[in-house]
């Protein structure tokens, strides 16, 4: 199946949500015909640079307003400066940029009996998706890494989900604090729906537990190593698609 044309959208607003965290809203006339309903799915952001080639990073779709032909991007402002994050940055309303895809939505089934939402900061768009859409009597936790304290976002939480916040003001040095604080959680009865995304390395642990220990179906379980201590997204990638799904 041929992939669609690439759109290229403009920025509308920019809006800091936390000291770390920037939302970007995108918007212009090849917003028409953008699929509804795929707020939680990543996409491709295409950007120009000095060769015929833009760069190319992954991001998530965070809101999506049809009637307004808007999107929302959030972008996590790493300390290294990355190809996105020095975009975002030094974006202005009216610049233009492209928008590969999206794909599908991240969504866990909202029928469990509970959920465990598990990630850093890169995964906060797509969990903030996950928990608006929650059933009102949802139950579970939400384990989210974040830099900085003031880092917490307001997000419409049902009261039966417990939430924990981690600082780690260091996301680029190896660590097992949200490893840690998932295993650490009690174990629920009934079918879980569990959802975690972010360093691979703290994913694959998280995902071992799931599956081995914990013994959850397949389809009950969504990980996703968004990046990686150590590598760009291009060669994140390729690594990525060489590892063994386990």
């Amino acid at each position: 199946m041929k992939k669609p044309t690439p759109r290229q959208l403009k920025v509308v607003r920019i809006v800091a949500l936390t000291p770390n965290m920037m939302r970007i809203t995108l918007g212009g006339e090849e917003m028409v015909g953008f699929p509804e309903g795929r707020a939680s799915a990543n996409f491709k952001l295409l950007i120009s640079n000095d060769s015929d080639k833009p760069v190319v990073r992954t991001y998530t779709v965070r809101n999506h307003d049809p009637v307004a032909g808007e999107v929302d991007v959030d972008f996590v402002l790493h300390a290294d400066h990355g190809a996105a994050s020095h975009w975002a940055i030094n974006a202005r309303p009216g610049d233009k940029v492209g928008f590969a895809g999206p794909g599908s939505p991240k969504l866990v089934d909202f029928t469990a009996d509970w959920f465990l939402f598990a990630g850093d900061m890169s995964a906060l768009p797509a969990i903030g998706a996950n928990i608006e859409q929650l059933p009102a009597d949802a139950r579970g936790y939400a384990v989210l890494e974040i830099i900085d304290g003031e880092d917490q976002q307001t997000l419409p939480f049902p009261e039966g989900i417990e939430v924990q916040w981690l600082v780690n003001p260091d996301p680029n040095t190896p660590s097992t604090l949200l490893k840690d604080a998932v295993l650490s959680l009690p174990w629920r009865i009934g079918r879980p729906a569990l959802w975690a995304a972010g360093e691979s390395g703290a994913i694959k642990d998280i995902r071992r537990y799931y599956k081995f220990e914990r013994d959850v179906a397949k389809a009950d379980i969504y990980t996703s190593g968004y990046w990686q201590i150590g590598l760009n997204e291009d060669r994140h990638q390729v690594v990525k698609r060489q590892e063994p799904d386990v």
